[in-house]
């Protein structure tokens, strides 16, 4: 009797461990942020509202160009990568040799607009090929290099 009661103790035990390490899944708990989101983007963007929409920032002591585009600009709807460089392009002298990393305190930056951004991007085509350069002979010829 002793013996089959040890048996099953051992067996119930045996059986809890390995079903316990065998069925246990990780899990992943995501943050809710409270904010109604209306097509992927926050509502009370002004940025995304009104694409001419621009603003200055007066930056303060130990606030990053990271801090400043999240509070104005949202980390969602824009790449950060390009949204600093247009930055720094605007507001050359608030950086020290044009990095976004080294940004002065007490500096006022322009925060560009969506289209501002946009131009800086999407150039305009311009009309290279003037009536002139196509009656010349060089021009006019198609060159092959290569085998």
């Amino acid at each position: 009797m002793i013996k089959n009661k040890n048996f099953c103790l051992i067996f119930i035990i045996f059986f809890l461990i390995i079903s316990k390490i065998s069925f246990s899944e990780p899990f992943v708990v995501l943050k809710y942020t409270g904010k109604e989101v209306e097509n992927g983007a926050f509502s009370d963007n002004l940025f995304l509202k009104d694409l001419n929409y621009n603003t200055k920032h007066l930056v303060l002591k130990n606030e990053t160009l990271s801090d400043i585009m999240l509070n104005y600009y949202g980390s969602k709807s824009f790449n950060n990568d390009i949204l600093s460089l247009a930055i720094v392009h605007f507001n050359k002298k608030a950086f020290v040799r044009n990095n976004p990393n080294y940004l002065f305190s007490g500096k006022s930056l322009y925060l560009p607009s969506i289209n501002q951004i946009k131009g800086l991007i999407i150039k305009k085509n311009k009309k290279i090929i003037n009536d002139e350069s196509l009656n010349s002979s060089r021009s006019s010829q198609i060159y092959f290099f290569g085998g």
